[in-house]
């Protein structure tokens, strides 16, 4: 048998195997998601974060104010006014006796007590961090954490955040604002000279907490 002959036969018995294995009516096609890698760009693909290990950006915009007033007023007056008087007389041959008393009294007394006070606070935080998602609960909702620490000339600042994500609520720039965030604790940590000029010392501190004025 020559070279091509047995070729071409090999070919057709290779061709007859397919065809029998595959289901009639289906066609094998080669699909556009087959070979997608999470560790590759897809452009089909919604780049939110969705499961462990993504990236998420928080933006922090938070606005406390508060304004307390109290106010007391308290006057009390009170006055007391008393009188008696005693006469006697006495008559007789031998001689005679008259006389008179008389007590009086007058007591006024009065008390006023007037407070006032005033408290007044603003504070105001804009900021942004890019957290990551550290677990996913069986609901959907995305736990996440992360921190932030800048140094700048001996200058310390620590930023952190902890809080619960939904789904639904990451923007498509793979944001969520922080008044979004469930459970959000933040706390900004700060060290260094400017901090120690700000801040009181321990002694100071000592004191201050137990005067009483």
């Amino acid at each position: 048998m020559k070279p091509f002959r047995w070729k071409a036969l090999v070919a057709l018995l290779v061709l007859m195997a397919n065809a029998a294995i595959s289901p009639p009516g289906v066609a094998d096609a080669q699909s556009l998601f087959e070979n997608r890698n999470d560790n590759r760009v897809d452009c089909y693909q919604n780049f939110t974060a969705r499961k462990r290990g993504d990236t998420i950006a928080i933006v922090i915009v938070e606005n406390t104010d508060i304004e307390n007033r109290d106010q007391r007023r308290m006057d009390k007056a009170g006055a007391s006014l008393s009188s008696q008087g005693f006469d006697y007389a006495l008559s007789g041959d031998v001689g005679g006796a008259a006389g008179d008393l008389q007590v009086s009294t007058n007591s006024e007394h009065a008390r006023d007590f007037r407070g006032d006070a005033q408290y007044r606070s603003e504070r105001e935080l804009n900021d942004r961090i890019s957290v990551t998602v550290v677990d996913v609960l069986t609901n959907g909702n995305m736990v996440v954490e992360g921190s932030r620490t800048i140094s700048l000339q001996g200058d310390v600042r620590c930023l952190k955040i902890t809080g619960t994500v939904r789904q639904f609520d990451v923007l498509p720039n793979n944001s969520v604002p922080s008044y979004k965030v469930a459970d959000m604790k933040l706390t900004i940590d700060a060290t260094g000279a400017e901090q120690a000029f700000t801040s009181q010392g321990w002694l100071s501190r000592r004191f201050n907490r137990w005067w009483p004025f």
